[in-house]
């Protein structure tokens, strides 16, 4: 039987295609494309340089913040380092720079339901 159907894989490829997706979306503050991509139990912890505290947010706070335009809207270059598993989980260590912004970031994604969701970030920020 052929289906028109797209599988997606817990492999490499799919989890690179995946992300960038995701980060392109964040930048151009689509969030009906990627809302769903988060994890309903998503939650980040940001440094930036200088400060002496960490920020946390969760899924809904985040998308609030892509909303209101607070966060995201900026196009940034993106380095990828490494890909790894284990098991369910995909990390993606990453640098991404902007003309405001560099961030230094690891990444977990979740397979779940035959697709990747984000499902937690640790950055740190810095401004240039």
């Amino acid at each position: 039987m052929i289906t028109n159907e797209v599988v997606v894989g817990k492999d490499e490829e799919s989890l690179r295609k995946e992300f960038l997706f995701i980060m392109k979306n964040i930048d151009g503050r689509n969030v009906s494309e990627i809302e769903s991509k988060f994890h309903s139990d998503y939650s980040d912890s940001v440094y930036i340089k200088g400060n002496d505290q960490v920020f946390s947010s969760n899924k809904a706070n985040y998308i609030q913040s892509l909303k209101e335009g607070k966060i995201g809207g900026v196009e940034r270059a993106v380095l990828i380092h490494s890909i790894d598993f284990i098991d369910q989980f995909g990390f993606v260590k990453v640098d991404l720079e902007s003309h405001v912004m560099k961030f230094r970031s690891m990444y977990i994604l979740y397979f779940e339901g035959g697709e990747w969701k984000l499902i937690k970030a640790v950055v740190v920020a810095e401004k240039k």
